[in-house]
This record gives C-alpha cells, structure tokens and sequence, in this order.
C-alpha cells in the first residue's frame, strides 16, 4: 500500500462531532456543485487540483455522478455561509485508486482559503467521521499529495488518521 495513503480506526480514532457556528454544516447534494466549484478552485493552489474555474465545475459534476467511486452522500457534507459553500468533504465507497484499500475513502476535502482558521477542516471531517462509523464502518483512509498542506496533514494525525504500513 502506498505510504501517501492514511486512515483512522473510527473505533480508536479521537474525534467528536462539532457543531459549527462559523457556518452551517449539510449534506452535500449535487445542486449545489456549480457553486462547490468556486471554493473548490480557490482551494488549492495553482497546478495542483483544477486549472481554471471551468475544470473545477466539471470536477465537481463528475464527483456527484461517482466518476471517482460511489459518493456516500451520508458522509460528504459541504460548508455554508450565508447559503454560499466555502468547503465541503466527500467520500466515496472505497478508493477506486487503491485495489487492496476496503472501506469509505475521503476523495476530497478543501476550504476556502478566506475561511480558514475556523475549523472548518476539522468540523467536516469529525462529521465524515461520525457519519462512517455510525453507518458500520471500521475505518476510513484518505491520500495525501502535493495539494496537502502541512496544517491539513497535522489536522489528520490529531484526528486519528495514520500511514498504513
């Protein structure tokens, strides 16, 4: 298994679902995908997810007809202010990357840069967390890549996600 791959035991994993007063937090439906590709782009920096605004709506459209592994609608949630979204988490059945990888698969997750420092990142995952393990799932890994930032990558250690060896 590659070494950029993490996941939490959700059974050990230290998490707690939290309510967000920054902003709302709901279940992500592909309506809202048009909208989802603005925070998306802005997201990340340049060359490393979608190249321009166009690429991010057609990202998002492809994420909600599963091109990147059945959507678990249960445990993909999108951030909203003011009924505008400004992050969002999905997951998927398993990875479709990873062959010997069982279980929910977080493909994304991003907040706007404007946003961040309100926890937003943490929020969204702690309820993809809830969500898998109230459904029956053990687990649930992730990929980090070159879009990972290093308080993203310290945010996944101290919710329980680690290397699989």
């Amino acid at each position: 298994m590659p070494s950029d791959v993490l996941q939490a035991v959700l059974q050990h994993a230290d998490f707690n679902p939290t309510v967000s007063s920054y902003a709302d937090i709901l279940h992500a439906e592909s309506s809202s995908s048009t909208a989802l590709a603005d925070a998306y782009f802005a997201a990340y920096p340049p060359g490393v997810a979608a190249g321009n605004l166009k690429e991010a709506q057609s990202e998002m459209e492809e994420t909600f007809a599963h091109e990147y592994g059945q959507l678990l609608e249960y445990a993909s949630f999108v951030a909203l202010q003011q009924g505008t979204p400004i992050g969002a988490i999905f997951v998927v059945e398993e990875s479709i990357w990873d062959e010997d990888l069982f279980g929910p698969f977080i493909i994304d997750l991003f907040v706007d840069p404007r946003h961040h420092g309100h926890g937003l990142g943490r929020t969204l995952i702690a309820a993809a967390m809830s969500a898998c393990k109230k459904h029956g799932a053990d687990t649930l890994s992730l990929r980090i890549g070159d879009g990972t930032s290093g308080a993203a990558l310290e945010l996944y250690k101290r919710l329980g996600f680690r290397e699989l060896t």
